[in-house]
């Protein structure tokens, strides 16, 4: 739906498509975290361990980009789409990387507490930079 929308938007070039194809994609980022959830992963070797704390910080990153830095100077409505994306992708991050950890009897705690706390920190930037926009 997310791919109609943003080529729809290519032909007809209004605003709000691009809009509602960014909120749904969030949605269908709620519905991956979900599925990430519920899914039994195998018990990974320490090497893919390390890829999905690589998977983890880097859409940690993209999160805090798409949270401060994405479209700093375009209306409140862009700036709570993306933050709405950053969120979810930080939810998505966090829970692939909860869940592979979860696996591993010997797993490190700080890295599940991180993957726990990590959407809050982004939540927490989102609120502190809407904030500071704000005066």
């Amino acid at each position: 739906m997310t791919l109609l929308l943003l080529i729809l938007h290519v032909f007809v070039p209004i605003e709000w498509l691009e809009l509602v194809s960014l909120w749904i994609f969030g949605g269908a980022l709620l519905c991956v975290w979900a599925g990430i959830l519920t899914w039994r992963m195998p018990v990974f070797a320490n090497r893919s361990i390390l890829l999905f704390a690589i998977v983890w910080a880097s859409g940690i990153a993209a999160s805090v980009w798409l949270a401060v830095w994405a479209f700093p100077f375009r209306p409140a409505i862009w700036r709570h789409s993306m933050q709405w994306l950053a969120l979810t992708l930080s939810f998505v991050v966090g829970a692939l990387l909860l869940r592979a950890l979860l696996r591993k009897r010997n797993a490190p705690v700080i890295g599940r507490l991180l993957s726990l706390v990590s959407p809050l920190i982004i939540l927490l930037v989102i609120l502190i930079t809407s904030l500071a926009r704000a005066t």
